[in-house]
């Protein structure tokens, strides 16, 4: 066997082992996003089924069931062996189309709360517009695009493969991260601005959860985005540059609708507050999970009729 083939088979053993661990990486971020659906599922039951169709409603469903879909696309792409050069592009290009198409979808939950956060300024709203269309999905469509078409799978002669790429320009992919940084970045700063010349005091509970949720969301996605860029220039030829993608894509998804399904709740809460007056009921600690009564349910009254027959004479009220 001569030294290029061992090599190879060295090459080709290491970017196996790197495969499986993303996929385990990835299968942890996929029982993630089962268990927030399942912790969350009665709030949006209660809080987001009953309400009149609107665009936050819209942009709360789409990524909240179609996160799922792109979980299936994940596993068929990283998990099936065998395939042909021809079906291994495919497989990564709709992967990757439809991965972009949820982290999207989600951040542009975070441009419309910000808008609203800003008191629905026009102003605004034209900037947050071009940002979202031209410098992000303008940049990131364009970069997506080359990094793509970099992208090669050959035939190994080899069985039992997984779709493993023999060429790609990498730095694409970190350029799609850095914007995505650059994206929550700016619009982390809008936020705080708006908070210091808007909202100064963030006297509302509802303001405190917008921002509070925006802080959140900023520093967890930043995080990855940062470790995403780290990792895809380190391990640019190992495999396992693809190691927290799928997570930071699913992260977008379950802060985005949770942002929104928290917005419901406290501004459920602040309406069964100001219903409830200013007693000690109606009083909540700021910071504190809000906690509500389950609604009383009295069953109703039957009355024996031999025993209202005997007692006649001497109703007693029930009421």
């Amino acid at each position: 066997m001569s030294d290029s083939t061992q090599a190879l088979i060295a090459l080709l053993v290491e970017a196996q082992r790197a495969v499986k661990i993303v996929g385990y990486v990835t299968m942890s971020s996929h029982a993630l996003v089962i268990a927030d659906f399942v912790h969350t599922f009665p709030d949006e039951v209660r809080l987001m089924w009953p309400t009149p169709l609107s665009l936050p409603k819209v942009l709360f469903f789409i990524p909240r069931y179609y996160i799922f879909a792109n979980n299936v696309f994940w596993a068929l792409s990283m998990y099936r062996t065998d395939l042909t050069p021809e079906e291994c592009t495919i497989d990564f290009r709709r992967l990757t189309l439809s991965s972009q198409m949820v982290v999207l979808i989600s951040e542009a939950i975070l441009f419309f709360r910000v808008y609203a956060f800003s008191g629905e300024n026009k102003k605004l709203l034209v900037w947050l517009v071009l940002q979202f269309l031209g410098l992000y999905i303008g940049g990131k469509v364009y970069l997506l695009v080359k990094y793509m078409q970099s992208v090669k799978f050959v035939q190994f002669p080899f069985t039992g493969m997984y779709c493993i790429p023999a060429e790609v320009e990498h730095q694409y992919l970190s350029y799609v991260f850095a914007l995505l940084l650059v994206n929550i970045v700016v619009i982390m700063g809008i936020m705080m601005v708006l908070a210091f010349l808007k909202h100064r005091n963030l006297k509302s509970n509802l303001l405190r959860v917008f921002y509070r949720d925006g802080i959140y969301y900023f520093v967890l996605l930043s995080s990855f985005a940062i470790a995403n860029i780290i990792i895809n220039a380190a391990f640019s030829n190992g495999g396992l540059e693809y190691l927290f993608i799928n997570m930071e894509v699913n992260l977008h998804v379950i802060l985005s609708t949770r942002m929104i399904l928290h917005l419901r709740l406290w501004a459920e809460r602040d309406s069964n507050n100001g219903a409830l007056g200013s007693g000690a009921a109606g009083r909540f600690t700021p910071g504190s999970r809000p906690k509500f009564l389950s609604a009383i349910r009295f069953k109703s009254r039957t009355i024996d009729s031999s025993l209202s027959q005997g007692s006649r004479g001497n109703d007693i009220p029930l009421n």
